[in-house]
């Protein structure tokens, strides 16, 4: 089952309607539900603390029937890491989560990143998107659609990253190992309409950056 996301953060451009209704669960992540009111869609349901969606947002949902989850403003997870398990829980095997790359919060911006690589997420593909980016750990094989000059870049979240090969990028990897706290793989390039990642041993992060 696909479960789509809508977080709180601002996004890069309005939703595409089309995109995030293409799911078999819609889940609002407090705020996240005045998008998805300007899109003109209705989430299957609501979670958060509730903190920053707008009054007449939740009004509209509870006077529809959606069901709400509220939760404790003080909790050990954020709304979002809330919402993916909940998604898990409801039978998701496939999580694209919006308005979790945008500002203004940078913490959530890099929590979110390093929440893929959490280990009840494993077996889950989950990609976070935005108007201009998608982001998704590459799990040992993956592959992207896009256009020739799209930026593609490769960054381990583990020490290293083994036996990173590509296909359809400008600057192919044969088999090298990309270590953090270097740019080994940033800023690499599309070919053609489609590219593929395989690595061995770690995580490794691919970030899709396309303009409008």
């Amino acid at each position: 089952m696909h479960a789509v996301v809508v977080a709180g953060s601002l996004l890069a451009g309005a939703l595409e309607p089309t995109a995030v209704a293409s799911g078999d669960l819609l889940i609002a992540v407090d705020g996240g539900a005045d998008a998805l009111a300007a899109a003109g869609l209705v989430p299957s349901l609501l979670i958060g603390d509730l903190d920053s969606i707008s009054p007449a947002a939740l009004e509209g949902l509870q006077s529809r029937g959606v069901e709400v989850i509220r939760l404790q403003t003080a909790k050990d997870e954020t709304d979002t890491e809330a919402a993916l398990r909940l998604a898990i829980e409801r039978g998701a095997t496939e999580i694209t989560v919006f308005n979790a790359l945008g500002g203004p919060r940078l913490d959530h911006l890099v929590g979110n990143l390093l929440l893929l690589t959490a280990p009840w997420l494993a077996s889950v593909r989950v990609t976070l998107v935005d108007g201009l980016h998608q982001a998704f750990l590459v799990k040992g094989d993956g592959t992207l659609s896009g256009r020739p000059g799209d930026t593609v870049s490769l960054l381990p979240l583990t020490e290293s990253v083994k036996d990173v090969r590509t296909d359809g990028l400008l600057y192919p990897l044969r088999g090298e190992t990309l270590v953090q706290g270097a740019t080994r793989g940033v800023s690499n390039e599309m070919t053609g309409e489609r590219a593929r990642v395989t690595h061995g041993a770690g995580a490794l992060l691919l970030i899709h950056y396309h303009e409008k």
